[in-house]
């Protein structure tokens, strides 16, 4: 009993707790519902723009509504994205500046949060107008100084808060910045210039996005004495020189007894050095020798410097190959030339010139500056000339000679199909230099110019032709650019395509003579055009084509093996070549009844008529047979034996309905029937009259069945049997009757 217990305390454990949890869900939402936050706004007293030292209050302000169990709300005032203040008191949400000062300018915002809420104001600037003049101090034993000495500043922003830049200047040049969060800033600087140094400092102050620049300070003048070092520099015989005259450049440092060491420098690199003097001594001045020279001494980290600049002028100017003509194609005579272009007459008498081809010296012409050479791949290479005089050699720059090719025999095809009476493109290509000048010519007319200038370019020409032999009309002629010689190319010789012209179907046999069972032959003929012909048939009784056939002839055929009625439609043929495409006229076939079977139908026919006719015959002959009266000898039924019976046929029996029938000689003789059994109300009598005897006559006569439909069975045929003479004026109520069965025993009728 006790086990069975427990799960139930379990059961009911899990229920509080999830009544629990409910409740505590519903207790946060109504928390987060009971606390409501309207209407924050900051504001700035006395005003959002203030000078330096306002005493600035930022306020926020709001309308909190709360339940009576809502949490407190956290309020904070922000200054560019960094907490300034927090509180819980909306009566306390207020930042004080006791005295504002740059670094307080910025952009302030109040928020505010509580559990699942939150929200701000807008954001307002905050502008503070001015700042502290920065102090710049020195040494007092610094105020005088030796070229190369240093000096220790400092400079202060009183009463500012930072970050701060500091910069210091020496004559409104700076020469010295460094960031710090402290208002005061030492640096030392050395001043290099003798004489008179105005120092001045400023600072700026970091914001979130901006600087705020002080005034320059007050400049403290430090004299800097110079050092009694100085540095001459000289260059013998002159500052301007020729090629190949001797020069000396000469550097020293007085006082004499200074033997600091000096350098003798030129674009950079240091000729040579030494204690207190130093020289540099060229036997032959080089063009390249030209240029600043610069004699350095360093004292007490001071740079002493002298300088002097050289010029050097040319005997001659660098020389240069040219050739002429300077675009040679094959087989030109070129003359390379190689020349300075600046000569020293008053210096020196001539320019001897070499000339190299691939490093290899050329014998000259009859002219000292030139060799004639034949265009060609043997004369193709790297060209350089030499030009000497004095011991100077100068070297020209590289050439790379290289022949034009003259374009050669040019190759005409086209581009795509030509087809008659349509624009087609010529195609002109041959080898040679670009860029390559294209005519097409018509015979003895030129129809016009193209200029290929890429390896990727082609000279095509547009033009048509009406008849097939023009096509061999066109020629096309090849000339290099800046070339007077051409080439020309042969004539075009190209396939022509000529346009189908309408397509005319015929049919063997003709369309009125197609009958079932036979073949139809559908014979598709183009008048005009140019093979390969791809003829299609069609019928319209079909969706999908009949035959596809391609032939190299203007006409094709299709045969149709086994014509059925079904086939009637209309049939057309489709020819296309890689001119075009058209269609042939429609041609409407009816497929007609088999021969066989026509004459069947004649010959059912004629039957047909054939037994009508017999049959009216017949019917015709009955009729007048049924006006007269027959009278047929019979044995009378009664003891009278001699009398003669005669029989009265009427028009109404079923005897006369038969056609053809031939009655035999059997005649049976029966017993009268009552008058309750007679059939033929033609044939009633009154009871009071003779004596009537019934007679059954039995016809076992054959018949042809082929020519008369016959019944089986017995046909009774009752006639009155009269005994004896009898007048026709006289009543028939007196005598005898007898009564005849006719029995036919005749085959059953064809249906």
């Amino acid at each position: 009993m006790w086990d069975r217990k427990r799960p139930s305390h379990r059961m009911s454990t899990c229920h509080l707790l999830f009544l629990l949890l409910i409740l505590l869900f519903t207790c946060q939402v109504r928390v987060k519902a009971d606390v409501s936050v309207d209407n924050v706004r900051i504001s700035f007293e006395p005003s959002r723009s203030v000078d330096r030292a306002t005493q600035v209050t930022v306020k926020c302000q709001a309308i909190i509504s709360r339940g009576q169990s809502a949490p407190r709300v956290e309020l904070s005032i922000m200054k560019d994205n960094r907490l300034v203040m927090n509180t819980t008191d909306e009566n306390a949400w207020e930042h004080p500046i006791a005295s504002a000062r740059a670094a307080d300018m910025g952009t302030y915002k109040c928020l505010w949060s509580a559990p699942g809420k939150q929200g701000s104001s807008e954001g307002e600037k905050l502008k503070v107008t001015g700042t502290a003049t920065p102090t710049l101090t020195v040494g007092q034993d610094k105020r005088f100084i030796q070229e190369g000495d240093e000096v220790n500043a400092t400079c202060s922003a009183p009463g500012e808060r930072g970050p701060f830049i500091f910069s210091f200047s020496v004559d409104n040049k700076e020469v010295h910045e460094g960031p710090t969060e402290s208002p005061n800033y030492n640096v030392k600087l050395q001043l290099k210039k003798s004489g008179h140094n105005n120092l001045t400092c400023q600072y700026k102050v970091k914001l979130y996005s901006d600087t705020v620049k002080s005034d320059d300070s007050t400049a403290v003048i430090i004299d800097v004495k110079e050092i009694n070092v100085h540095v001459s520099l000289t260059v013998n015989p002159s500052t301007t020189i020729f090629e190949a005259d001797h020069f000396q450049v000469l550097c020293k440092v007085t006082p004499h007894n200074w033997m600091q060491n000096v350098s003798l420098m030129k674009g950079g690199n240091i000729l040579n050095s030494g204690p207190g003097r130093t020289e540099h001594t060229s036997a032959a001045a080089q063009a390249s020798d030209a240029g600043e020279y610069m004699c350095k001494v360093e004292v007490n980290a001071v740079s002493k410097i002298g300088q002097e600049m050289l010029t050097v002028k040319e005997l001659f100017s660098t020389p240069t190959m040219r050739s002429f003509p300077e675009e040679p194609f094959e087989g030109d005579l070129v003359q390379l030339i190689c020349q300075s272009a600046n000569i020293s007459l008053e210096r020196i008498e001539q320019v001897k010139y070499s000339i190299f081809k691939n490093r290899i010296p050329l014998p000259l012409s009859n002219r000292p500056d030139r060799v004639i050479v034949r265009a060609g791949p043997s004369s193709d290479g790297n060209y350089t000339c030499l030009a000497e005089a004095k011991s100077i050699s100068k070297k020209s720059p590289l050439i790379i000679f290289k022949s034009k090719v003259l374009a050669s025999r040019p190759q005409i095809s086209v581009k795509g199909t030509v087809i008659l009476g349509r624009n087609f493109q010529i195609k002109c290509n041959s080898s040679g230099t670009l860029p390559i000048n294209y005519t097409l010519f018509r015979d003895n007319t030129s129809l016009g110019t193209q200029t290929v200038s890429s390896a990727w370019q082609d000279a095509l020409f547009t033009t048509n032709i009406s008849r097939k032999e023009h096509i061999s009309s066109f020629w096309c002629r090849a000339q290099n650019s800046g070339s007077k010689k051409y080439a020309d190319g042969g004539r075009l010789n190209a396939f022509v395509v000529e346009p189908l012209g309408k397509p005319l179907l015929t049919t063997v046999p003709i369309p009125e003579n197609v009958e079932e069972g036979k073949e139809l032959i559908l014979i598709c003929n183009v008048p005009s055009g140019t093979p390969p012909i791809t003829f299609k048939w069609f019928s319209t009784g079909s969706r999908a084509h009949l035959y596809t056939g391609t032939v190299n002839t203007r006409y094709s055929n299709h045969t149709m093996q086994w014509m059925e009625i079904k086939d009637s439609a209309e049939y057309y043929c489709e020819a296309s070549n890689a001119a075009n495409r058209d269609s042939s006229n429609r041609v409407s076939i009816k497929v007609s009844l088999a021969t066989w079977k026509k004459g069947l139908i004649v010959v059912v026919c004629l039957l047909v008529v054939t037994a009508l006719v017999i049959a009216f015959i017949v019917r015709k002959a009955k009729r007048g047979k049924r006006e007269t009266t027959t009278e047929l000898s019979v044995k009378p039924a009664g003891p009278k034996s001699d009398d003669s019976l005669a029989v009265n046929m009427d028009h109404e029996t079923a005897f006369l309905n038969k056609v053809g029938v031939n009655v035999g000689p059997s005649v049976w003789t029966t017993e009268r029937p009552s008058s309750s059994d007679s059939s033929d109300g033609s044939s009633t009598h009154s009871h009071h009259g003779p004596e009537v005897e019934y007679t059954e006559v039995v016809h076992p006569q054959p018949v042809d069945p082929a020519r008369v439909p016959l019944k089986k069975g017995t046909d009774t045929v009752y006639s009155e049997l009269q005994t004896g003479p009898q007048d026709p004026s006289e009543p028939v109520d007196n005598g005898a009757v007898e009564y005849a069965e006719l029995n036919h025993d005749l085959p059953e009728p064809v249906d």
